[in-house]
């Protein structure tokens, strides 16, 4: 190849310059080199060209001028593309690949120790003689003031009580230096010896990520760490995951154990849409049926806008007050997680346009007309007004005195697409958009869409963050172009739908961990290392609300997100080249284990048998709850079933098991707002054995042991409940609650008899 390519440069000094296209000369450059002494990059040239860097992936190791590093421990490959310019245009090359050659001398000799495993890996390791262990009853951290998660974590890890002692004490188990390691952004440098640990970096995210790697290898080494040294530092700035809040209902506790796990995999950036709807409106109108009144919409945010009708905006199922949503933002950052909240509009904007029907989209639609009820006019000046409206709740300085609820969100994303309408009245919708959120100091992020939206209004693009979610909507070197930052978010490569028929990238994981790179967009390829490529994101798409919704939760799709967390971080933190197999990573990633302080399967953890006989009730057991699997039998009688009254069998913050709903059948209902009826009554008078045997997808009910073959889903009805009844198909998971017995409950309970199960 190198051959070939000396050949057609030969070729080029030869000819005159004009008959090659710069995209062919770009094509034809030979690998640029390396000059060990000078530790500098040198460029291929050509005649009648220039030739720059274009760009690197790993910019703390070699920058823009091409200068390496020092301190580098280990050999590194990185890629390299460069750029070929001529009266002012300019095009990319394709990517090389420079291994950095260990450029730090030490009269020590490397020892045998090899590279910790970890996910995602390390990406240089310098191996010790021996190793680090915690010694006496407690762990002395010097440096870690302010820094609580750290102390924390680390006390978890070890088992030890953490102590802060001095930073310029001798003595100390650990020791964190900010400002000390040479490094950008999120970039660490550990020295493992046996007496200390030293940690090193420019920020607060390098010392997560730093903590996070030990972590893992006190896991995986019986409590101790291999000695050595380690430099580390991601390969792109945004490591996404999108979760689309908006059509499914996911609570506080549950995306706490999404950001502890995004942590846990150093992914940085969550994307939660916070308004959204069922897309499929056309299903409610061939019916002959209304979709604006009953196709599924929320907005996830405690707010305080409503319409002149007195229809809030605040969802009714489940939503975030301001104070825990803005709780939920600090939580995240202090565990190294930006989350990034999505207000979409014009289209995918029911949750507003019931508010305000008096601003639907009036204009001609390109495409699915039966969807109209969704799209926000782009082209009424009043649209724009009203949707900042709404912003200004949350990125304005609060009505007590209280900063804004958003104000530590870097960035807000303003949704912006697929919005079916006049590509003018669109585009200067957007760019409204985006400079209102500039001028309230965030960073804008939007989705791509411009390339099917052509037309001459401008839209601002300096400073602006766009997810290239779909080339026909925007192409990759389109967007570069014009001049946006771009987040790898492609559909067919990075989308997930569960329970869907399309959309299924958590079916080919093993792919994408073992050939997938951030920088390929599908049919397009942008250079690993270009400038404006901040990173990737997968997502999490809940199209299969509403008419389409089979019960599933958070328990039920949690494989998926933590599988896809887990391969991805690979992707977007470490090398091109991933350090082993998908099979040897999934392993890897099992030994490891789950995030710490998460427990999304609410598995029982060693928790044995109990039989209880309750003397009085209501009884508190304050017991964790229990995932499936587990067999509940319990012994009870009624005394009495008013009709439209709920009695409560067992209760805690995660949900009910109710043992009459207001139709008077048993039933279950989770904190997520999902709710299960059995097509089954308890006796008045007569003492019963309740049965439920629980597994993963699965929770079957049997009364005197006989089972009740069928249940129905409550959720997601449409106006009339026999629209589309749900009684088949149905993923009917129930974590137990198990805080309180009988809190409601008109009669008594004899026994209760819970045993866990393996599945």
């Amino acid at each position: 190849m190198k051959i070939l390519r000396y050949i057609a440069m030969s070729m080029l000094a030869a000819s005159v310059l004009s008959a090659q296209s710069l995209q062919e000369i770009a094509d034809a450059l030979p690998a640029p080199t390396l000059d060990a002494e000078k530790q500098q990059l040198v460029l291929p040239q050509a005649p009648g060209v220039q030739v720059e860097l274009g760009g690197v992936d790993y910019e703390q190791l070699l920058d823009r001028q091409g200068k390496v590093a020092r301190g580098i421990i280990a050999d590194t490959p990185v890629k390299v593309f460069l750029r070929v310019s001529k009266d002012g245009q300019a095009v990319d090359s394709p990517d090389y690949e420079i291994t950095l050659p260990a450029n730090v001398q030490t009269d020590k000799p490397a020892g045998s120790n090899a590279k910790p495993a970890v996910v995602p890996a390390i990406l240089q390791w310098k191996g010790g003689e021996g190793q680090w262990k915690p010694q006496g009853s407690e762990l002395r951290v010097g440096g870690a003031a302010g820094i609580e998660f750290a102390k924390e974590a680390l006390s978890a890890a070890t088992g030890l009580p953490v102590r802060d002692v001095d930073a310029n004490s001798d003595n100390q188990d650990i020791k964190i230096e900010l400002g000390e390691a040479g490094l950008d952004n999120e970039g660490y440098h550990m020295i493992i010896n046996s007496q200390r640990i030293l940690i090193r970096s420019e920020s607060r995210d390098g010392v997560v990520w730093a903590i996070r790697t030990l972590q893992q290898i006190l896991r995986t080494h019986d409590g101790a760490v291999p000695c050595g040294e380690i430099i580390d530092m991601p390969r792109y700035a945004v490591r996404g995951f999108v979760l689309d809040a908006g059509r499914a209902p996911y609570t506080i506790s549950e995306l706490r154990d999404v950001i502890n796990t995004m942590s846990w995999y150093k992914m940085n950036d969550l994307h939660l849409v916070i308004n959204n709807n069922f897309i499929f409106h056309e299903r409610y109108v061939d019916a002959g049926r209304d979709p604006f009144k009953e196709s599924y919409a929320a907005f996830r945010l405690e707010s305080s806008h409503k319409g002149v009708d007195g229809t809030p905006l605040t969802a009714s199922d489940v939503f975030y007050s301001k104070k825990e949503f803005a709780e939920l933002v600090d939580y995240a950052r202090q565990r190294g997680v930006r989350i990034v909240p999505e207000f979409d509009t014009p289209g995918h904007a029911l949750a507003f346009t019931h508010l305000r029907p008096d601003l639907i989209y009036k204009g001609a639609m390109n495409h699915h007309e039966k969807r109209r009820c969704e799209m926000l006019d782009a082209a009424n000046p009043e649209t724009l007004a009203f949707v900042e409206g709404v912003l200004d709740e949350y990125l304005l300085p609060q009505e007590d005195g209280k900063e804004a609820v958003l104000d530590k969100c870097d960035v807000i994303h303003v949704g912006a697409d697929e919005f079916f309408g006049d590509a003018e009245d669109y585009r200067k919708y957007a760019d409204g958009l985006v400079q209102y959120v500039k001028s309230r100091h965030h960073t804008p992020r939007i989705w791509g869409s411009l390339s099917s939206k052509r037309g001459q209004t401008p839209v601002t693009s300096q400073g602006v963050q766009l997810n290239l979610w779909n080339s026909t909507w925007m192409s990759a070197r389109e967007a570069i172009q014009l001049g946006f930052d771009v987040i790898n978010t492609n559909d067919a490569f990075l989308y997930i739908v569960p329970y869907a028929k399309y959309y299924r990238a958590d079916r080919n994981m093993g792919w994408l961990y073992e050939h997938w790179q951030p920088h390929m967009m599908y049919a397009e390829k942008l250079p690993a290392g270009h400038p404006q490529l901040l990173g990737a994101a997968c997502a999490v798409w809940n199209d299969t609300t509403d008419l389409l919704h089979n019960g599933y939760g958070m328990i039920d799709i949690w494989p998926i997100i933590s599988g896809s967390l887990s391969t991805l971080c690979q992707k977007m933190w470490g090398l091109a080249q991933p350090p082993d197999t998908y099979q040897q990573h999934c392993e890897l990633v099992r030994q490891i284990g789950p995030a710490p302080d998460s427990n999304p399967m609410h598995h029982p953890g060693g928790m044995n048998a109990i039989t209880l006989h309750p003397e009085q009730l209501p009884m508190q057991l304050n017991m964790p709850d229990l995932g499936p699997a587990y067999h509940l039998t319990v012994e009870l009688e009624l005394s009495d079933a008013p009709a439209g009254k709920e009695q409560v069998l067992l209760s805690s913050p995660i949900g009910q098991l109710i043992a009459v709903m207001k139709d008077g059948c048993i039933g279950f209902r989770r904190a997520d707002g999902v709710e299960f009826a059995y097509e089954a009554k308890l006796p008045v008078g007569k003492r019963v054995k309740l049965e439920l045997i629980a597994t993963s997808g699965n929770t079957k009910l049997l009364l005197d042991g006989q089972p009740i073959t069928r249940m129905r889903l409550n959720t997601f009805l449409s106006v009339e409940e026999n629209f589309h009844p749900r009684t088949k198909g149905l993923v009917s998971t129930f974590v137990l609650p198990l805080q309180t017995l009988a809190p409601t409950l008109n009669g008594k309970v004899y026994s209760l008899d819970l045993r866990p199960l393996e599945q």
